[in-house]
């Protein structure tokens, strides 16, 4: 039996779903349907996913992004998703650049942001002058003092023209981690950003970063289990400098973070190596304690974020890495940004 289209809103459907989805919708789909991410692979023998194979998903998944957006834009040119769409594709093209090391991407992607500024309401103005930031950011990971004051001077004008815009003390949070090297001025722009934000969660990362901050110069104390088994108490190796690094089994970036700090101390033996594990759980952590942990004293308790060696020093992101003098005090936020030079500082001061 046949129903009519009454009879069918009747069960509960709507007369628009009658209405065939066109291959614009179909193709906008696909570009929402993209937002979930990569799909995760089958879990490999060893439960650990290696840093080449999480990029090469990313890359591909990138790809596949910018194939349904140039998709969607064949059929819209007079969309009302037409912006939308370009600004997608932008950053896109600025990540592919980045990832791939493809410089002639990002141009494409300053080029078409610069177009769509052009035209854009100031709504539309905001947001791409807030991806124009974080963009920058994500290329600079570790900028030059001309580039740190630029990003820094980009931001605050950012807040200028756009001061109802609460994407400025996000911004100012994120700039503030360039400055590690100059703890005062830091202090100053997170207290700038803590003044600016209403958000109860970035005020509470706002803090955590104040705190950290304020540690520089002190003296470093604590005691956790090691990860094999015993105690381990940060004192027994005062006399010796020491980097000391927060990790989690599931961050690629820990992972990178421990090859640069393996490549960096080889020819620095008498320095310390202590890393905290902050997963509540370790799956992995044998296997990457015999990939990277040769002369690492690996601790962890089971308490994840909430262990008091994180809490206690406002640890809020991994990786971090410390470097600790042989006095036992703070000397360095952040000895992963320009290695080297802070590792014959050390020398040259000890």
């Amino acid at each position: 039996m046949k129903l009519s289209a009454a009879a069918i809103c009747a069960l509960g459907f709507s007369s628009a779903s009658l209405v065939a989805a066109t291959p614009m919708d179909n193709a906008w789909q696909e570009v929402i349907r993209l937002d979930a991410g990569p799909k995760e692979p089958p879990p490999s023998a060893s439960g650990q996913a290696s840093a080449a194979g999480v990029r090469e998903r990313f890359v591909a998944h990138l790809a596949a992004q910018e194939n349904a957006l140039r998709a969607f834009l064949k059929f819209a040119p007079q969309d009302s998703r037409l912006f939308e769409a370009q600004f997608r594709l932008a950053r896109v093209l600025a990540l592919q650049g980045e990832i791939e090391n493809k410089p002639a991407r990002q141009k494409q992607a300053a080029e078409l942001l610069a177009s769509l500024d052009s035209t854009a309401t100031p709504e539309q103005k905001a947001h791409i002058a807030f991806t124009r930031i974080t963009l920058t950011m994500r290329v600079q990971r570790f900028p030059t003092k001309e580039q740190r004051e630029n990003l820094l001077a980009n931001t605050r004008a950012f807040h200028d023209q756009f001061p109802s815009d609460p994407r400025s003390a996000q911004l100012l949070t994120e700039v503030a981690t360039r400055f590690d090297a100059n703890p005062a001025l830091k202090t100053s722009i997170l207290e700038e950003a803590l003044k600016l934000t209403k958000d109860p969660q970035l005020s509470l990362r706002i803090k955590d970063d104040l705190k950290r901050t304020a540690l520089v110069g002190k003296l470093i104390r604590f005691s956790i289990n090691k990860a094999g088994g015993g105690q381990f108490v940060l004192e027994a190796l005062q006399g010796a400098p020491v980097v000391l690094l927060y990790f989690s089994e599931e961050s690629i970036p820990s992972l990178v973070a421990w090859e640069s700090l393996n490549e960096g101390l080889r020819e620095h033996p008498s320095i310390k190596r202590v890393a905290i594990c902050l997963d509540k759980k370790i799956n992995a952590l044998q296997t990457l304690t015999k990939e990277y942990a040769t002369n690492w004293t690996v601790c962890w308790d089971g308490r994840g974020w909430n262990s008091p060696v994180a809490r206690e020093y406002g640890i809020n992101a991994v990786p971090t890495a410390w470097l600790i003098n042989g006095q036992g005090r703070l000397q360095s936020l952040n000895i992963l940004e320009d290695l080297p030079n802070q590792l014959l500082d050390l020398e040259k001061n000890r």
